[in-house]
């Protein structure tokens, strides 16, 4: 029976394919793009500092936690390139070991596990630091960032904003507005919003 017939080595032809396709070696391309606030390094940064209102002492202590977790992720990091790089050596193979694949599959999850959790971890630990008001202020503060980062980079769509939509007050209304003149867009403002959704589906 071919390998590929195999329940196991049909997840490491599939396997083998996102490995090969561009962009989705994690390891090799760099990690997708992670929410504001899932990256403890930002609260070090100056638009985080004068938001909250973080005092010295407690940026000190920041600094110590995401310096830590800065140098595990470093090390988790390392070892997800090893295995990625085991993983194309043993799917380069004419007929791969189905369960060496396998097992070497679990540690890579294994490890991206780790690396989220060294993460959230240091979230949990600098959000005790943080009152009760600077928790929320952080809370709004992301929001803001997400939807900031969610319209930004829409700049071949600031023709068609001014004629098709120029009463949009906000920029999801703007978005909003641009999607429901999807016919009249330039191609370029379309393929923006394309884009932006992320799916492969037009606005």
């Amino acid at each position: 029976m071919p390998l590929c017939a195999t329940v196991k080595a049909l997840l490491a032809c599939v396997l083998l394919a996102s490995l090969a396709a561009p962009g989705l070696s994690r390891a090799e391309a760099g990690r997708p793009r992670r929410d504001a606030g899932s990256h403890p390094g930002r609260f070090l940064e100056e638009e985080y500092v004068q938001r909250l209102g973080l005092e010295a002492e407690t940026l000190a202590a920041i600094r110590t936690i995401v310096e830590a977790t800065h140098l595990q992720s470093k090390t988790l990091r390392t070892e997800l390139h090893a295995a990625y790089a085991q993983m194309r050596a043993l799917l380069s193979q004419e007929m791969p070991d189905a369960t060496a694949v396998m097992r070497l599959a679990d540690t890579i999850g294994g490890l991206e596990l780790a690396e989220r959790k060294n993460r959230i971890q240091a979230m949990l630990q600098i959000r005790t630091l943080l009152t009760p008001a600077q928790r929320q202020e952080l809370t709004q503060f992301q929001g803001e960032l997400s939807t900031r980062r969610r319209f930004d980079g829409l700049h071949a769509c600031q023709a068609d904003s001014v004629n098709l939509c120029p009463d949009a007050a906000s920029g999801r209304a703007r978005l909003q507005c641009l999607r429901s003149h999807r016919e009249e867009l330039s191609e370029a403002c379309r393929a923006a919003i394309q884009t932006r959704r992320g799916d492969g589906r037009g606005p």
